[in-house]
């Protein structure tokens, strides 16, 4: 598998995981973005990911403004607008360049997902480090095309078929444009247990060189702990002030002094993992294992048969039991009390 650079650091095999926190759709002004962004910070978080909506871009967008998304809450499941889900993340084009400058401040790499080539053109400009393209637009060949020539890294959010995903690789390609990045992202707010399906990084894995991902859309942080073990380089988990909040993805989301612990836990997660090398060598101490000692006295030119074995610890005290078929049928050359731990030079 390759590896992608994403500002100044590596994704991919050998990589610590690269963990982003989202407040994409749990802010509704600036300072609480900004206040997710410093708990991101201080929890060590590699970058901060957003959806970049420009003042308008709501009413653009929405074609039909009655589309709701269903959601769950503490209370129950829930409906709203998409529109008004989507009309609370937008910000102007001086608040966005603050935010990306707040994040560059506080050591974040900043992600976004742009939904217009005009807002590619901006992000561009702004110095965003990678690109996202969301769900609804993983067919969308020429907004696709316009973001990879950016040759800023591409991430692709592949709840659409492989088919669409080959194709949005292709296009990437064949602009010369090779960073990309495969995002397993499970649908649902929340997501079901039964939905999350994550052998699909497995899947995704062995059929792309790229550095898979995973964005979390269920609550708590145990499925992201699960995807690192199966190979995730990248999690995304979206984050809120108040997971109460009743609007779409709070309940899913962490809470700002849950971060530093899920972070903490991937890096233990990753300590365990290790290198499976280790099954060619033996991890057990002599002290362990067992040699051969008579268990009873043995006569000189008596034929050593079980009957006369029995095994103690430690293993390099006499002939180890792992020679047990080449002890059987020797001849004792000495009298051989009980209790002795047999040597070589003791047989014939």
């Amino acid at each position: 598998m390759k590896k992608i650079k994403i500002g100044n650091k590596w994704v991919g095999n050998g990589e610590p995981c690269f963990i982003v926190f989202e407040p994409a759709a749990t802010y509704s002004d600036i300072e609480g973005a900004k206040k997710m962004i410093k708990a991101a910070s201080n929890a060590n978080a590699d970058a901060v990911k957003f959806q970049t909506f420009i003042t308008e871009d709501s009413d653009r967008i929405m074609g039909k403004k009655d589309i709701k998304v269903d959601f769950g809450t503490p209370s129950g499941k829930k409906q709203e607008l998409v529109y008004d889900a989507l009309k609370r993340r937008e910000l102007s084009k001086g608040e966005w360049k603050e935010l990306v400058e707040y994040s560059r401040e506080n050591n974040l790499l900043f992600i976004t997902a742009p939904y217009f080539p005009e807002t590619v053109d901006f992000v561009s400009e702004l110095g965003v480090d990678a690109i996202k393209v969301s769900k609804g637009d993983i067919n969308n060949v020429l907004l696709i095309d316009k973001i990879a020539r950016t040759n800023l890294p591409v991430i692709l959010d592949a709840r659409e078929k492989l088919d669409e995903i080959e194709n949005d690789i292709k296009i990437c390609e064949l602009l010369g444009n090779n960073n990309i990045i495969i995002m397993h992202c499970p649908s649902g707010y929340p997501a079901e247990n039964a939905g999350i399906h994550l052998k699909a990084i497995t899947a995704l894995s062995e059929k792309f060189q790229f550095p898979i991902g995973f964005a979390d859309h269920s609550p708590g942080g145990k499925m992201n702990y699960a995807a690192v073990a199966l190979g995730a380089s990248m999690l995304e988990k979206t984050i809120t002030l108040n997971k109460a909040t009743e609007h779409v993805e709070h309940f899913m989301s962490l809470e700002l002094e849950e971060l530093t612990d899920f972070i903490k836990n991937i890096r233990t997660i990753e300590e365990a993992m290790g290198d499976p090398n280790i099954l060619k060598k033996s991890r057990v101490e002599e002290n362990a294992r067992r040699s051969f000692i008579s268990k009873k006295n043995i006569k000189k030119g008596s034929k050593i048969t079980i009957d006369y074995l029995d095994y103690c610890r430690p293993g390099n005290a006499g002939i180890s039991v792992a020679k047990g078929f080449d002890v059987l049928n020797k001849k004792a050359k000495v009298e051989i009390p009980k209790g002795t731990f047999l040597q070589w030079d003791m047989l014939e």
